[in-house]
């Protein structure tokens, strides 16, 4: 009798310890999935602040202003 709980023990401990490696797996893997939204959040954000630098600084931005004051919806 007292084999069979040892059994019963140790085949709990088998089924925690692979539902534990999971869990682990699992919050490895949401991490990670984390860390390739941030970067890519990033490089988004630093490609738009080269292209507003670029429009800054080739005028565009007061060509639309002009275009924006000539041609209105309020005409």
């Amino acid at each position: 009798m007292q084999k069979i709980y040892i059994l019963i023990g140790f085949i709990g401990i088998v089924i925690g310890a692979y539902w534990a490696g999971g869990r682990v797996a699992t919050q490895k893997c949401d991490a990670r999935i984390a860390n390739m939204n941030a970067r890519a959040i990033t490089c988004a954000a630093k490609t738009m602040e080269k292209v507003n630098v670029e429009t800054v600084n080739t005028s565009l931005d007061d060509i639309r202003r002009i275009l924006r004051e000539r041609y209105s919806i309020a005409e």
